[in-house]
C-alpha cells in the first residue's frame, strides 16, 4: 500500500440559432434494448466546399468524432462526399467511437484530459476516476441528460481490477497467487476475523462477557493493521473505491460504539447478544459490499465502450448514497490542507464550471465593510470574496473528500485535525441576512440579489445546473477543445452559440450539445487550414467586423461599454466601438480626443482603460452603474495589459 493511500487510510477511518431541420423534442432515456432514436440536426451552415476540401474536412470530422481515428480503407470515401455535412456528421455521432470523444471532451471540462483515452484497446485506469464525465457521456448516448456533467454527486464507475498484484513485497505465501487469488484470500481473511469473533459466543461454552468484549476490543484496536492487510490485495484506486463506499471504516465504528455501550456496565448486565447481532450485521455488509466489488474482475467485466462502463452498486455499501463525483486523481490534486480550507477545492469549481480563473481585477466594495484578513486586504478581498462562499460548499469533506458530517473532527489530507463544528463556523453567515450559511456562488459582494446560496454539493451542483455561466463556459470549452485552445472565437460568437444550447437544452440537453459540436465543425474557424490564432473568423448573425476593435475584446466593448463610449456624445471623447490607426503609424488605437481635437497618445488611452477597468472605486469604476461578470472584466484587462506592453516597447 502506498503512502498515499495509508495516509488516506489513517485520515478516513479517524474520521469515518442557425434554421433548424426540425425542432429538439424531450426525449426519455432509452430502456435497456431500446432502439436508439434519431436526434433532430440543425442544417447550421452547409456552405459548399471544392471536391478536396470536402475530403480534407471530412477526415478532420472523422477524427474529432472518432475520439482520434480518422477515415479507414473502410469507409466509403466517394459516399461520404456526396452527403451534406449534417448527414456525414450523424453517421460520425452514430460511431460508438463517438461516446470516447464525449468522454474525452468531459474530461477536458473538468481539467483532466488524459493523452490517450485507451492504452492498447483498454481505457485507461485514469478514465474511470471521474464519474459524472462518465455519467454525462452515457447519457447523450441514449437521449438522456448530457448535463449530469455538472452532478457532483451521483454514481462511481470502478475500473476493472488489477491483473497483477500490486505490491512489490509480498509475503512468499502470497506472491505466488495471482491478483485475483490475493483478492479472494485478502478478503477471507477479514471475513475469518469477524467469524472467529462470533464463535467465542458459539456452542456449549461460550466466553464470558467481559473477556468476550476483550477480544472484541482488541479487533478494534488493529484496525490499521487488519485494514492494511485486506489493502494488500488492492491498488490505490481499488482501496479509494472501497473506503469511499464505508468499508473497512463502517465495520470497525460499528464494533467499537457497540462495546462501548456495552462492555462498560456490570459484567451481569452486558447484553452480548447485541454484540453478536452487530458482529452479524457488518459481517453480511462486508459480504454485501465485496461481491459489488468482485464484479470488476476483469474475467467478468472488461468495457469497449462508454455504454459498456457500468457503476458499482451504491446499495451493496452501508447507507448507499449518492457518492461525492471526486475520484482519486482528483481527491489528490484538490488537497484539503488546515490552512487551505477548501479554497483550492472552491478555485477549481470557479475555473473548470464557471470559467472564472479568479484573476483579481477589481471588484464593487460590500455594502457594509469586511472585517479579517482577506476581507481588510483589498488585493486579497478580490479574490476571496466568491472563492471563501465557494469553499463552504466542502466544509464537511475531508481527506480525499471523506464526508466528515457525523465526527467530530474533520481531518486534513495533511493529516492535521480540527474541531469540525470550529472548522465549520467560518461559514456562518452574518446576522440579518435570513441564511444559516455564508455559502454559494457570489458574483457580487455589493448586491446579494446577484449571488446563488445554498449549503451542501446538491445546491452547487443545482447552482451550476442554473447558472448561465456555466453554459457559457461549456460552449467556451467545446470550442477550445475542437478549435484548439490558441484559437480566438468572437465573444458574440460564443454568446450566440449559448444562447441556442441553453433552447435546446430546456428539451433536450443530449440534443443540444449534439448540435452545437454541429454547429462548430461547421464554422470557418474549422474549415479553414492552419487558421490564425490571433483572428476571429466567425461572429454572431448581423456582426459587421469592418474596424472593429480587436475580436478578443470587441464584444465585450460593446456589451458593456459602446452604449456610453461610442462618439455620438460630444461630452465623451473615447469611441470604443472602433480601431483605428495611431497618428505615429505605430499601430491601432481607440478614437480618443482631447477638447481641442487632437488625438490622445495609445498609451494614455489604455491606462486610463485599465484604471477605469480595476478600480473598486465606484466613482471610477466602469461601466459605470452596471454590472460586468468577473470573467469578461478579466478578459479586458489582461488584453489592456497587453496592448500596453506592445506600445511601450
Amino acid at each position: 500500500m502506498t503512502a498515499l493511500v495509508a495516509a488516506g487510510v489513517s485520515a478516513l477511518t479517524s474520521n469515518a440559432a442557425p434554421e433548424m431541420l426540425a425542432q429538439p423534442r424531450p426525449q426519455p432515456a432509452a430502456k435497456p434494448g431500446d432502439a436508439i432514436q434519431p436526434l433532430p440536426l440543425i442544417r447550421a451552415d452547409d456552405a459548399p466546399l471544392s471536391a478536396w476540401e470536402k475530403r480534407w474536412w471530412i477526415d478532420k470530422t472523422a477524427r474529432l468524432f472518432r475520439a482520434g481515428q480518422g477515415l479507414s480503407p473502410q469507409d466509403d470515401i466517394e459516399r461520404l462526399s456526396k452527403l451534406s455535412k449534417p448527414e456525414i456528421v450523424r453517421e460520425f455521432m452514430d460511431d460508438p467511437r463517438f461516446g470516447d470523444t464525449v468522454l474525452d471532451f468531459n474530461m477536458y471540462f473538468l481539467g483532466f484530459k488524459i493523452d490517450d483515452l485507451k492504452e492498447d484497446g483498454a481505457y485507461a485506469p485514469s478514465a474511470y476516476d471521474f464519474p459524472n464525465a462518465i455519467s454525462s457521456a452515457k447519457a447523450l448516448l441514449t437521449n438522456g441528460d448530457y448535463l449530469k456533467i455538472f452532478d457532483l454527486e451521483g454514481d462511481y464507475y470502478p475500473a476493472p481490477l488489477n491483473v497483477t498484484p500490486s505490491e512489490e513485497d509480498l509475503g512468499p505465501e502470497d506472491a505466488k497467487l495471482t491478483a485475483s487469488q490475493l483478492r479472494e484470500k485478502a478478503i477471507g481473511e477479514f471475513q475469518a476475523r469477524l467469524k472467529a469473533l462470533r464463535t467465542l459466543r458459539e456452542g456449549p461454552n461460550p466466553m464470558p462477557a467481559y473477556a468476550f468484549c476483550d477480544k472484541v476490543g482488541e479487533v478494534v484496536d488493529q484496525q490499521s493493521e487488519i485494514s492494511a492487510k485486506l489493502f494488500r490485495a488492492f491498488t490505490d484506486a481499488e482501496i479509494f473505491t472501497i473506503m469511499r463506499g464505508g468499508i473497512p471504516e463502517f465495520v470497525f465504528t460499528a464494533l467499537e460504539k457497540t462495546v462501548d455501550d456495552e462492555c462498560e456496565k456490570p459484567e451481569a448486565q452486558v447484553d452480548t447478544q447485541r454484540v453478536v447481532e452487530t458482529i452479524n450485521t457488518v459481517s453480511t455488509q462486508v459480504k454485501s459490499a465485496f461481491d459489488a466489488v468482485l464484479a470488476f474482475e476483469p474475467t467478468k467485466y472488461e468495457p469497449s465502450s462508454v455504454a459498456e462502463m457500468k457503476p458499482i452498486d451504491r446499495s451493496a455499501f452501508p447507507e448507499g448514497k449518492k457518492w461525492v463525483a471526486f475520484g482519486l486523481e482528483q481527491g489528490t490534486a484538490l488537497a484539503n490542507s488546515s490552512t487551505n480550507y477548501n479554497r483550492k477545492r472552491a478555485a477549481y469549481v470557479l475555473k473548470r464550471f464557471f470559467c472564472d480563473d479568479l484573476t483579481p481585477v477589481g471588484f464593487e466594495d460590500p455594502a457594509e465593510h469586511v472585517s479579517g484578513a482577506h476581507g481588510s486586504q483589498t488585493s486579497c478581498y478580490a479574490c476571496h470574496y466568491k472563492l471563501d462562499p465557494m469553499a463552504g460548499f466542502f466544509r464537511n469533506l475531508g481527506a480525499l473528500f471523506g464526508d466528515a458530517s457525523s465526527t467530530p473532527d474533520i481531518v486534513f489530507d495533511d493529516l492535521a485535525s480540527m474541531d469540525r463544528k470550529t472548522y465549520q463556523a467560518t461559514w456562518s453567515a452574518p446576522p440579518g441576512s435570513g441564511r444559516a450559511w455564508n455559502v454559494g456562488y457570489v458574483r457580487s459582494p455589493r448586491w446579494p440579489e446577484q449571488n446563488s446560496y445554498g449549503e451542501n454539493l446538491g445546491d452547487l451542483s443545482k447552482i451550476i445546473h442554473e447558472a448561465p455561466e456555466a453554459k457559457r463556459c461549456l460552449m467556451k470549452r467545446l470550442t477550445e477543445y475542437m478549435l484548439g485552445e490558441s484559437q480566438t472565437v468572437d465573444g458574440g460568437y460564443l454568446d450566440s452559440l449559448t444562447k441556442s444550447f441553453e433552447q435546446e437544452a430546456s428539451e433536450n440537453s443530449s440534443v443540444a450539445l449534439k448540435n452545437a459540436m454541429l454547429r462548430i465543425v461547421q464554422t470557418d474557424s474549422f474549415q479553414t487550414r492552419n487558421p490564425d490564432p490571433q483572428q476571429c473568423y466567425d461572429y454572431a448573425p448581423g456582426t459587421r467586423p469592418e474596424n472593429r476593435p480587436p475580436c478578443r475584446v470587441a464584444y465585450i466593448l460593446e456589451k458593456n461599454c459602446v452604449s456610453c463610449h461610442s462618439g455620438k456624445d460630444f461630452l465623451n471623447t473615447l469611441d470604443l466601438s472602433k480601431w483605428i490607426a495611431s497618428p505615429d503609424g505605430k499601430g491601432k488605437t481607440f478614437p480618443h480626443l482631447t477638447t481641442k481635437n487632437a488625438q490622445i497618445p495609445a498609451s494614455q488611452t489604455l491606462e486610463q482603460i485599465a484604471n477605469r477597468v480595476s478600480s473598486s472605486d465606484l466613482k471610477i469604476r466602469m461601466p459605470k452603474n452596471k454590472p460586468m461578470s468577473s470573467q469578461e472584466r478579466q478578459e479586458l484587462f489582461l488584453w489592456v495589459q497587453k496592448e500596453l506592453a506592445k506600445v511601450k516597447d
